[in-house]
């Protein structure tokens, strides 16, 4: 006989950000900015997530070893992951990040606080999408760590339940949803 037990509503209910459509953006305006808190634990699981294994990034000796930073640093991918889930919080379901230039100039490091914020830059239409450039920066109280650019598409007021979309050659296509 078997003998079936009771499974626990292991569901992730996030909530659900508000929709940012292409006519509400304008130059100038700030993106929502977040603080993120760089334990030590969040810096092992971004090594262990991305599977960038070198002492680098977890063990401050082989850090110090190298001449590298005085201690752990966070890796090139773990701050682009923090600048996408600002601007995915932003836009929206319906945006896509389309792509991202950074240039990091000083260590995140263990222990730091980051503030990750961003300010529309431009936008504009191109290939039937509605593209907006947002100019990203990550910073400590004592430093700004990384500078850089994200362009995403945003739907448009006009057709709101559809998503842009696009094929290798960057041309737009539309899916609806």
């Amino acid at each position: 006989m078997t003998t079936f037990y009771p499974t626990a509503d292991t569901t992730v209910r996030w909530p659900i950000p508000p929709q940012v459509y292409f006519e509400q953006v304008n130059e100038g305006d700030d993106i929502p900015a977040v603080d993120f808190n760089l334990t030590v634990q969040r810096m092992i699981m971004f090594v262990g997530a991305t599977r960038n294994y070198p002492g680098l990034h977890h063990n401050d000796r082989v850090a110090q070893k190298r001449g590298a930073a005085p201690g752990i640093f966070l890796q090139n991918n773990s701050c682009l992951m923090l600048w996408e889930r600002v601007v995915s919080d932003w836009m929206g379901i319906y945006g896509r990040v389309r792509a991202a230039t950074f240039r990091i100039t000083e260590f995140h490091l263990a222990g730091d606080i980051i503030h990750v914020g961003g300010k529309i830059k431009r936008k504009w239409q191109e290939k039937g999408l509605n593209l907006v450039e947002i100019a990203m920066e990550s910073k400590t109280p004592r430093r700004v760590g990384m500078t850089g650019t994200v362009t995403v598409a945003l739907p448009s007021l006009k057709y709101p339940t559809t998503t842009p979309m696009w094929d290798r050659d960057g041309n737009a296509t539309v899916v609806c949803q």
